[in-house]
């Protein structure tokens, strides 16, 4: 018999203990990409804060749907490494902001400034003398703020505000902020500054601290009441090593960011001291997403049988109606009638949930997943929209051709999900020659995504379309290649549980998202092919009309000079009336040389493809005019 006495091996340890140690799993590995990593993390939190600033307290009214003007300056980050003081922080805070005060109360901002500094002594000898450098990684938004008692929280694994229902928001389970800050303090060993203000508190919190392995913090300046220079918002501020900022990673990230979230004005300071703004597009804000209970069809077993030990409904028909859409009361019924069939103790609707056994459950679970349910609802997705798309990318890439669709919503894994996807072409555009990766831009919730392309269910689709089909070339990854770009987007709370990994990177390829991806691109290529086509047709009308009027002029002199020899005509036509004769005549045959193409397009054409508009069948005069001139 063993000894009770004897003690075991097996220790317990907390979230924070094996995070802190293992933060590349959610992208802070020494690399290129960790500069964007931290980027991501705090710019995306700033875009939650500003939405609900405005969705919940209006806090941005009344924007002017002009782009607003804007002009930033900065001083650099002299901090020496001596120990941080309030006062020297909120005076940094103000420094920053000062550029921005007419507009820190109005317009929703936010900024990221990375400064390259000089590395403490403290540092090992190898990081001393590589190619590792220290940064200072400063974020400011004009969000919706924290308030007192959840900055007490702010940084801890697994405190977040979206970690039991699932939402189309950017962030997930609480594990960003609080690598960001593990990382940080495991290269560098400085504490987190944090300040922030309430829209609702009538002053801001400053505290720096640190965050241990037992998911608690450390305060060097406990939390202290400031006066702040905005009504409401939040500044992070801390410092990290890693390897030398290169240009086209983090820089990258904030474009395509202030792409896709154009009622945002968004600034980027580099190490290199080069400062991108991207002022605000749209004076409107997305809808709001709304919450909603599980689908069916997104409840696993495991799922079900801890909703059922936490459920605070007492009767089994209250547990199905109220932890479920898409259950109504007759619903409920026909699942506990049916559960009833594989069960020797019946289930009633008024079965107490807590005192079902482990064989009542089962045989609810299966009656559970076998009836058919309706579409999640799809006011839970909300899309950035065709117009809007299609309208910030024209403004931002200036393209002779773009256009975008977006999908109707749909459902898979019991979660509803919208495709979005938009393409811009111009053969005269150097910003759009390039090939590779740079062709396609991926987003999930309006958040790029830059890394393990080819592992995400976005670069598949897209590189199952037969590109060629619609007169562009195919490289040999798959991707269409030429001077276009393609723009796609998923939203909805489907993405959270589709990730491949904590980096929420790349998409599972679900064979419903895939399908959805490809229609809504190939829709995209159908409408260049008209716009090609269009142009072909136009290109070749032009060239022929060039060359017939590079021999009228001639032609008309000559003519004329022959009928003034005629001595039987009376009335000796002018050169003019002979030339626009001439281009009369022209024009007549290149009506002609357009309807018979017109006929060879048509035939050519699939069912499925849209009726080609072509060019105007005949070349004004006017048009004509300028080309004899050339």
């Amino acid at each position: 018999m063993p000894d009770s006495s004897s003690k075991g091996v097996i220790k317990e340890g907390s979230i924070a203990q094996f995070m802190r140690k293992r933060t590349q799993l959610v992208g802070f590995s020494i690399e290129r990409h960790k500069h964007t990593q931290y980027v991501a993390e705090f710019v995306d939190n700033a875009l939650d804060a500003i939405e609900t600033a405005q969705w919940k307290h209006q806090a941005f009214k009344n924007l002017s749907p002009e782009i607003p003007k804007i002009e930033y300056t900065l001083k650099p980050w002299n901090e020496n490494g001596a120990k941080l003081k309030a006062q020297k922080i909120t005076a940094r805070l103000k420094e920053i902001l000062e550029p921005l005060q007419p507009i820190i109360n109005m317009e929703p901002i936010a900024l990221v400034i990375i400064q390259r500094v000089e590395k403490p002594e403290i540092l090992p000898d190898d990081i001393q003398g590589s190619d590792i450098e220290m940064y200072s990684f400063e974020a400011f938004d004009n969000g919706v703020g924290i308030r007192p008692v959840d900055l007490e929280k702010y940084g801890i694994y697994l405190a977040s505000s979206k970690s039991e229902k699932l939402r189309q928001t950017r962030g997930s389970q609480g594990f960003g902020a609080p690598s960001a800050f593990s990382d940080a303090q495991n290269t560098t060993g400085r504490p987190i500054t944090v300040i922030s203000k309430h829209i609702k508190e009538k002053r801001g919190e400053l505290s720096v601290f640190y965050t241990t392995g037992e998911n608690k913090k450390k305060y060097t300046i406990p939390p202290t009441g400031v006066v702040v220079p905005f009504k409401h918002g939040t500044y992070v501020q801390l410092w990290y090593l890693n390897v030398k900022y290169v240009r086209s990673y983090a820089d990258e990230y904030t474009r395509q960011t202030a792409l896709l979230n154009s009622h945002v004005t968004i600034i980027f300071v580099d190490p290199n001291g080069e400062i991108a703004i991207y002022p605000r597009r749209v004076s409107d804000f997305p809808a709001e997403p709304v919450y909603t209970e599980p689908h069916p069809e997104s409840t696993s077993i495991g799922d079900f049988q801890e909703l059922i030990r936490n459920t605070k409904a007492s009767k089994v028909i209250d547990f199905l109606t109220t932890s479920f859409c898409r259950i109504g009361s007759k619903r409920a019924k026909d699942i506990i009638e049916n559960a009833n069939k594989n069960t020797r103790n019946k289930i009633s609707s008024n079965s107490l949930v807590k005192k079902l056994n482990d064989e009542q459950i089962n045989a609810l679970y299966r009656s559970f997943i076998s009836m058919k349910y309706p579409a999640p609802p799809i006011d839970t997705v909300v899309p950035v929209g065709r117009e809007v798309l299609q309208g910030v990318i024209k403004k931002n890439l200036n393209c002779e051709f773009v256009e975008a669709v977006t999908r109707p919503p749909t459902s898979s894994k019991g979660l509803a999900f919208v495709v979005e996807a938009a393409i811009a072409y111009d053969p005269n555009n150097q910003a759009l020659n390039d090939f590779g990766n740079s062709i396609l831009n991926r987003f999930t919730n309006r958040t790029p995504k830059l890394r393990d392309n080819s592992d995400c269910a976005i670069w598949k689709a897209a590189s199952s379309v037969n590109w060629k089909n619609y007169k562009i070339d195919k490289a040999d990854n798959g991707l269409p290649r030429g001077p276009l770009k393609l723009f796609v987007n998923v939203s909805g709370p489907f993405v959270h549980v589709m990730f491949k990994a904590q980096s929420k990177q790349a998409l599972a390829a679900d064979d419903i998202l895939v399908r959805e991806i490809k229609l809504a691109l190939e829709e995209l290529g159908r409408k260049l092919k008209t716009h090609i086509t269009k142009g072909e047709i136009e290109t070749r009308r032009m060239k022929r009309a060039k060359t017939l009027l590079e021999h009228a002029e001639v032609f008309a002199k000559s003519l004329v000079a022959i009928e003034e020899t005629d001595p039987e005509l009376n009335v000796k036509p002018t050169y003019e009336k002979v030339y626009k004769n001439i281009e009369a005549m022209i024009a007549s045959n290149e009506r002609k040389l357009v309807r018979k193409e017109k006929k060879v397009q048509q035939r050519g054409k699939t069912k499925t493809e849209p009726k080609l508009k072509t060019a105007p069948e005949t070349i004004p005069p006017e048009i004509l005019a300028e080309i004899a001139k050339a």
